[in-house]
């Protein structure tokens, strides 16, 4: 049961960790499509490194749980 609940809480924190990677590419328009400047690059937001490590994902995700005003 331990190493079940391991393995779903590195799953839950790798889910967390791209999700606000991906939410920090686009609060700082770092996948902004090239040719249309409204719309977003999808390819970008799935290689996009917005932070410099994964842990500083985690930390701001795990801090932050209300959005930005």
């Amino acid at each position: 049961m331990v190493v079940l609940l391991a393995i779903l809480a590195c799953w839950l924190a790798a889910a967390l960790v791209n999700a606000e990677n991906q939410r920090h590419a686009l609060m700082t328009k770092q996948c902004q499509d090239r040719v249309f400047k409204e719309e977003v690059d999808k390819t970008c937001l799935l290689t996009v490194r917005s932070r410099e490590h994964w842990w500083q994902h985690l930390g701001y995700g795990i801090r932050h749980l209300t959005p930005e005003k």
